[in-house]
């Protein structure tokens, strides 16, 4: 999958600590494959990169950090002679101090200083995953959205957003990507035609923002806040936002760290007011895709995102013949085929916001069974704690985006929000426009 690179040409004050008045001119350029090469003038205030202005009171993550895949020794000195302090626990995160030369491993002599509960120790970086979070590189797709809409208004364009949305929906498998790995599921076809004549195709997912350039008969052209290039689509596959009041939230995704930033717009400058590690969405080629990259606007929420899925199960009413056989831990009865059936089962996740198809953000998943099992709410809730450990690591869901569950409540309920007439609603529309920019 190539890559985009977005390169924003501001000048050197534009991020200064103190916000101004002073309109200056600012370029925008985003370099596509190398290929596609613009600047559009948009005048902005200057105003800082972002700050940091946190509203979440619960307990916030590491913002640099690493962990392990096994468990692994910690040393005393950046050696494998160093003495032992302790053993790492397989994904638990560890707070990085900094970076050393020590002893040569693998023809790699970089390792990582610690800090481990009550001490401080060393990690050969051979055994470690190090994640961290990229706040700059957040905020600066923030302005990005930002800088897209004003260029869009000053030539009297459209913003609108795709709706393909068709829950339940699936591909067969081993369906066709794009150029850039996106699969077609909950998506419309954008076709881009360079100036040799030669044409690409880009499935441009539910929920994704365009700037609608041209209408014509039965067709669209269409840019994107990613890409410099213009895209012709279906008419009636997209619907206008109402920018009326702006888009002064958003939550920026981070695929490669396993993490997302909170950003809300104060006085034009956006603020950090939040950030959680997440697990996001792993591709399977079949029933299981990546969380798709792109601009969206989250669409709806719902207190609880329903998953269902297929099981193997013992019928209540057995009939047939039951074998017992000899086993060395005694006698086990064996059923034969007629004695199961396959049912639906569900799994559940609270405080779903969805932004893109079927993908939502949402708490950690438990199946009913699961639930019935532990059999009371305080055991379900040190289940999903446990659960944590595997968020910052790898991707791993359906799609949709994982967050801790008392983050995702601070999403759910006092971050996006919802009108007051949906309330003891199980769908809701959000309070004002909220973006997912997911990179």
């Amino acid at each position: 999958m190539k890559k985009i690179y977005i390169l924003l040409i501001i000048t050197a004050y534009l991020y200064g600590c103190t916000a101004r008045e002073t309109a200056i001119p600012v370029k925008l350029k985003i370099i596509e494959n190398r290929e596609a090469v613009s600047s559009v003038p948009v005048n902005l205030k200057a105003v800082p990169l972002y700050e940091k202005n946190i509203e979440y009171t619960g307990e916030l993550p590491l913002v640099d950090y690493l962990f392990t895949d096994t468990t692994v020794n910690i040393r005393g000195k950046p050696s494998t002679n160093g003495k032992i302090l302790g053993r790492t626990k397989i994904h638990e995160k560890i707070e990085v101090l900094g970076t050393v030369r020590g002893e040569r491993i693998q023809n790699n002599r970089l390792w990582y200083k610690v800090r481990y509960k009550n001490y401080t120790g060393y990690l050969h970086s051979s055994v470690i995953v190090k994640r961290e979070f990229r706040f700059e590189e957040m905020a600066k797709r923030a302005r990005n959205l930002d800088l897209f809409i004003m260029e869009s208004k000053v030539n009297n364009r459209s913003i609108e957003r795709v709706i393909q949305y068709n829950p339940g929906s699936s591909e067969a498998e081993g369906a066709p990507v794009d150029m850039y790995g996106n699969r077609g599921e909950q998506s419309i076809i954008g076709i881009y035609t360079n100036p040799a004549g030669k044409s690409s195709l880009r499935y441009l997912s539910d929920g994704r923002i365009v700037s609608v350039k041209e209408r014509g008969p039965g067709e669209a052209l269409v840019t994107i806040p990613d890409s410099m290039r213009t895209y012709k689509i279906e008419s009636g596959k997209t619907q206008k936002i109402d920018l009326k009041d702006g888009i002064n939230k958003i939550i920026v995704i981070d695929l490669d760290n396993q993490n997302q930033g909170i950003f809300l717009k104060k006085d034009d400058v956006w603020q950090l007011i939040s950030y959680s590690l997440i697990t996001s969405g792993k591709n399977n080629n079949r029933d299981s895709y990546e969380t798709p990259k792109g601009y969206f606007l989250v669409g709806n929420t719902v207190r609880q995102v329903i998953f269902s899925y297929e099981k193997k199960v013992k019928k209540q009413d057995l009939n047939g013949e039951v074998v017992e056989s000899i086993t060395e831990k005694g006698i086990v009865k064996e059923y034969n085929k007629d004695h199961y059936e396959i049912v639906k089962k569900y799994s559940r996740a609270n405080y779903g916001i969805r932004f893109s198809g079927g993908g939502y953000i949402h708490g950690i998943p438990l199946s009913d069974d699961t639930v019935k099992v532990l059999g009371n709410e305080k055991a379900v809730k040190e289940r999903k704690e446990r659960a944590i450990i595997t968020l910052g690591t790898y991707k791993r869901s359906h799609k949709c985006v994982r967050s801790p569950e008392e983050h995702e409540s601070f999403l759910y309920h006092d971050f996006v929000g919802y009108d007051p007439k949906y309330e003891g609603k199980w769908w809701r529309l959000p309070k004002g426009n909220v973006a997912v920019i997911v990179f």
